[in-house]
């Protein structure tokens, strides 16, 4: 099944390519050229998951991307890859703490772009089965939701990610050295990529609880206790 996309690109070139050869593969295939036009579109209709161009003509991609975490244009939990000519390790850095799912450099391989895709879609839509209960929370790992007292919570690919890993041991410390390998791919504690998704992840789980979720424990790890537990 094929997911519904935006391509938010102002180069026209690369657009049609990834516009043609995107529908050709399955999916529907909507376009944008500037992050206003893009805003506009999320809000009118869903999409699954938003190809991002990082310099656009209004502003950087990224400001697009934190105003969709934000839940300021469209619903928080798309899928979000960010396309981009800058491939040093700040550049990305910087991409995850907005909240990226992935990053792929320009000049970029059609193949293994449609892979990543094809992933990350598959990680929206699916997972393993089971719900994981941790008092009023419970964690649906196949419909990959998550309620909160019955609450729905829309969470960003990434952030819905850390909560499965933690609510299947929630008194557990988990390292961050280990968090991050395991939802991003690689070990550096030097980052705040992991913390900053922590926080949002926090703020969300209390703002549907007044309960204390998401604990940073000594700077070294995060467990997920509630007070109710």
């Amino acid at each position: 099944m094929g997911a519904s996309l935006l391509v938010v690109e102002d180069d026209e070139t690369i657009s049609e390519f990834l516009a043609d050869n995107l529908r050709e593969d399955g999916h529907a295939v909507s376009l944008a050229v500037c992050r206003r036009e893009a805003a506009a579109r999320l809000r009118r209709s869903r999409v699954d998951i938003a190809l991002v161009d990082i310099g656009l003509p209004d502003g950087s991609g990224l400001d697009l991307v934190r105003g969709i975490r934000a839940g300021e244009a469209g619903p928080v939990d798309i899928g979000v890859i960010a396309l981009s000519a800058r491939a040093s390790e700040q550049d990305r850095i910087r991409a995850f703490e907005r909240g990226v799912d992935d990053y792929i450099v320009k000049p970029f391989s059609y193949p293994e772009l449609l892979l990543r895709l094809g992933a990350l879609h598959t990680r929206l839509i699916g997972g393993m089965a089971g719900i994981l209960v941790v008092g009023p929370l419970q964690v649906d790992l196949a419909a990959r939701t998550a309620t909160m007292h019955g609450q729905v919570l829309r969470l960003p690919a990434k952030e819905y990610e850390l909560l499965a890993v933690l609510a299947r041991e929630p008194r557990k410390v988990h390292m961050k050295e280990d968090l991050m390998e395991r939802i991003w791919g690689y070990r550096n504690r030097g980052t705040r990529t992991l913390d900053s998704h922590a926080s949002r992840l926090r703020r969300r789980l209390t703002a549907a609880s007044d309960e204390a979720w998401v604990i940073n424990n000594w700077s070294v790890g995060y467990s997920l206790r509630a007070v109710a537990q």
